[in-house]
């Protein structure tokens, strides 16, 4: 009973609130957008100007969706997935059949058109209970002042302290239905938002299949690197290793000082190979994450990076294991990519835990204008981490720096 009561006291009443006031304003802005570029462009079809218009307009709406993808993700608290096909690759024919075919384009009119008149209903609903509610408990404090209204409404007015304070408990009662009420609303809202605008299964059968395929060719990608790795480093040390031991053993007697020295470069040979093994194993898991977790193996790539790193390091938990990998990799070669290419003076990494999404950045203050299609690896990131289900970009602007961003699924 006292959850019921102090419902109107929890933060979570004023973010729904919110939310629906932002629904409101949505709403508006919705309808103008829908109704001005969609009839613009039906109107220029004939002309096929509107096919453009009609392109933009469904770009636009993606980014009218993300924003109630965001704002839904408010009330549920989780993350609302977002699925388009894939247009790149074509031009603006073969874009406009992919978005013209894409269901989730439709999905996002569809919830547009609805948000348009239940987020302006729920929104007003929403200021007009609260607005009664509070007035209504406000009264006490101003219906005895000369030149204001003492609560006429024509079938009752308050003209008595005892009235007054019956109102005002009749308003905290209103206050205590109106929390939960638009509770309801918010919620309810968000759930249709997420049935709309989240991946629907066939979106996922195209995503899954997409990512798994992704995630064969980066295994192959690091199957092929390990085995380049052995066969130019290690390998080739071992080969040269056994050629100075077998001279050695030859010269051992005749040549004995001979002998030591091809058995001090056989030494020095044997180390570098431990070593090259030593580097290829961190590469591909190493140990330090293993056994001590992300937090400390990428403060390690830190104090190994030429370029100072500084880092805000949240990680929370320990994670599962494909999640660890992901993220130290993609951390990793984020800072070999600084190191090589940014010229940069300084990089910061930030790793924070959220809503049970690992959200993982890294930047620097170096030239910009990195290409990610470029041999720099970051495709085969973008490989591994979205086969966990995450999604990795890139901002590369030209002399102001590069950001790599990641959001790795994780369990909370």
């Amino acid at each position: 009973m006292g959850a019921f009561l102090l419902r109107p006291l929890r933060a979570s009443t004023w973010r729904e609130l919110a939310n629906l006031l932002l629904g409101f304003v949505m709403s508006i802005v919705v309808f103008v957008v829908l109704v001005t570029l969609t009839s613009v462009g039906l109107s220029l079809l004939i002309t096929l100007v509107g096919i453009p218009i009609l392109l933009a307009t469904a770009y636009v709406n993606r980014w009218l969706a993300d924003l109630e993808r965001y704002r839904a993700g408010l009330v549920l608290s989780e993350r609302v997935g977002r699925h388009y096909r894939d247009a790149s690759g074509g031009g603006f024919w073969h874009r406009a059949r992919v978005v013209a075919s894409d269901p989730q384009t439709w999905k996002d009119y569809a919830w547009l058109l609805l948000v348009s008149v239940i987020g302006f209903t729920f929104g007003l609903i929403a200021l007009v209970l609260w607005a009664t509610a509070l007035l209504l408990v406000s009264i006490p404090f101003w219906w005895w002042i000369p030149g204001v209204d003492s609560g006429d409404s024509g079938s009752w007015t308050v003209d008595s302290w005892p009235l007054a304070l019956l109102v005002a408990l009749v308003g905290l009662v209103m206050v205590v239905l109106t929390a939960w009420i638009c509770a309801a609303l918010a919620r309810g809202q968000a759930l249709l938002a997420r049935t709309l605008l989240a991946p629907g299964l066939a979106e996922r059968v195209d995503e899954l299949e997409r990512t798994r395929a992704g995630a064969v060719v980066a295994q192959q990608d690091e199957l092929e690197r390990i085995e380049r790795d052995l066969h130019d480093g290690a390998q080739a040390r071992l080969v040269a290793l056994s050629i100075d031991l077998g001279l050695a053993r030859e010269k051992l007697e005749s040549e004995p000082e001979a002998a030591a020295e091809l058995i001090d470069s056989a030494h020095a040979e044997a180390k570098s190979a431990l070593a090259e093994l030593r580097e290829l194993v961190r590469g591909v898991h190493p140990v330090i994450l293993t056994d001590r977790g992300l937090d400390a193996a990428v403060s390690a790539l830190a104090a190994r990076s030429p370029v100072p790193v500084s880092l805000d390091l949240h990680p929370g938990p320990r994670l599962s294991r494909e999640v660890e990998a992901a993220a130290y990799f993609v951390i990793a070669e984020s800072l070999t990519n600084v190191a090589k290419h940014a010229t940069a003076e300084q990089a910061w990494v930030r790793v924070a835990r959220r809503d049970g999404v690992l959200e993982i950045e890294v930047r620097d203050d170096g030239r910009g204008g990195a290409d990610p299609s470029a041999g720099t690896g970051l495709p085969g990131l973008a490989r591994r981490v979205e086969a966990l289900d995450g999604s990795l970009s890139v901002t590369s602007p030209e002399a102001h720096g590069t950001i790599v961003r990641a959001e790795l699924p994780c369990a909370s």
